[in-house]
């Protein structure tokens, strides 16, 4: 039973070690797609997937904290409840893939592709996402605590209902981004484009937001701010009142 339920495993690290070496027959090109083990779901921590095409594979449910996926192609990846913790993937391409639930705690994902993924309920906390690409990305009840995604293009995306406490969002990109019950005490705004962007229902509490553009086309239904909040001048919001049971974020 052991061997049968660690044979996918098995397999797919055979696979990597096989195209490591240029001993994988089945190859067709140099782009080094993986293309005999599509499905799989199994445990290799830090393995060494640089450059890999895994397009289109489904490891849902794997275990792949510290792994090296640094320009590795990753579109329309099935990746649900994967646990990437600690990976290093710089200008990896998960574009269009579904990645649900999975964890990038402490990711490095600087000039990754996240454009039309879905990142439902994603753990992204303390990662580094440096001018990453997420348009049209859906981020819905993520958790993006202390994450930096300084000069990131999120155009369109969607962050209703997620957590961005400490988040850094400076010089980004955020036309007709959707912020809806966003979480965003003591984040960082400062001379994001906030065109067009949805921020209903709010609480601005020590959030910055010095040099913010588009700030006059954004939408603030609801929202409120706490004098901690740096604002920009006509933008006025009603302060916030405590509400019962409200979450608490300690702030350094």
């Amino acid at each position: 039973m052991k061997l049968i339920q660690f044979l996918p495993a098995i397999v797919a690290l055979t696979a990597a070690t096989l195209l490591s070496t240029g001993g994988a027959s089945a190859q067709s090109n140099s782009a080094s797609r993986v293309s005999w083990a599509p499905s799989y779901g199994g445990a290799c921590k830090g393995c060494d997937l640089r450059g890999r095409n895994l397009s289109g594979w489904d490891i849902s449910n794997a275990h792949y904290p510290e792994a090296n996926l640094s320009s590795a192609l990753l579109r329309t990846m099935h990746a649900s409840n994967v646990n990437f913790s600690g990976a290093v993937a710089t200008r990896a391409d998960f574009r269009q893939s579904t990645l649900d639930g999975a964890r990038f705690e402490g990711a490095k994902l600087d000039q990754a592709r996240f454009d039309g993924a879905s990142l439902l309920s994603a753990n992204l906390s303390n990662a580094i996402m440096t001018n990453v690409k997420m348009r049209q990305a859906k981020l819905n009840g993520a958790t993006l605590r202390e994450a930096d995604l300084t000069g990131a293009m999120a155009e369109g995306a969607d962050f209703s209902a997620s957590n961005l406490s400490l988040a850094v969002f400076d010089d980004t990109r955020l036309r007709a981004t959707r912020f809806g019950n966003a979480i965003v005490i003591g984040a960082s705004f400062r001379n994001a484009n906030i065109e067009n962007a949805i921020f209903s229902n709010v609480r601005f509490l020590g959030v910055d937001m010095t040099g913010v553009t588009g700030y006059k086309t954004a939408r603030f239904d609801g929202a409120c701010a706490d004098s901690s909040a740096s604002l920009p001048a006509e933008l006025v919001l009603d302060e916030c009142k405590p509400i019962e049971s409200a979450l608490l974020v300690d702030l350094p």
